[in-house]
């Protein structure tokens, strides 16, 4: 399979991990779920993180040039973006999990999720500044 197949698999393991975030905020079995969603796409991303090992340069982290050349290939790239895609439902999954520790309403968090979904810690800052906010009406 190559990394153009790959790419297709593991955004389309995704959505359901998403939708579920949407619809079953208080489901008992969503953090199984979305946890194991997130250990599958891991093993993608470890599969090609450890097989792209030889490639791999510690120093190149030290510049913005450095770390474009790490990503010169599509295995490294399709790798950067499961990186991605396992840390943003991870922290979409944080957010629901508080929000539903916290009371805060899911309408609320809808926008979060989205954001998270589209563009990582945006969404964990809009989620912030909302904890923030609905902690400051309660005291």
């Amino acid at each position: 399979m190559n990394a153009s197949e790959v790419f297709q698999i593991v955004n389309t393991l995704a959505l359901p991990a998403w939708i579920i975030l949407l619809i079953a905020p208080k489901k008992k079995w969503r953090n199984p779920w979305i946890y194991g969603f997130a250990a599958v796409m891991a093993s993608v991303y470890a599969f090609y993180v450890l097989t792209g090992l030889n490639n791999f340069d510690p120093a190149a982290f030290g510049s913005l040039a450095g770390v474009k050349r790490l990503f010169t290939n599509d295995e490294a790239v399709l790798a950067g973006w499961v990186h991605y895609l396992v840390f943003d439902l991870l922290i979409g999954n944080w957010i629901v999990n508080q929000s539903v520790k916290h009371g805060i309403k899911h309408y609320l968090i809808i926008p979060c999720l989205f954001l998270s979904f589209m563009f990582g810690p945006v969404g964990y800052l809009l989620f912030t500044i909302i904890k923030i906010s609905k902690a400051k009406t309660i005291a």
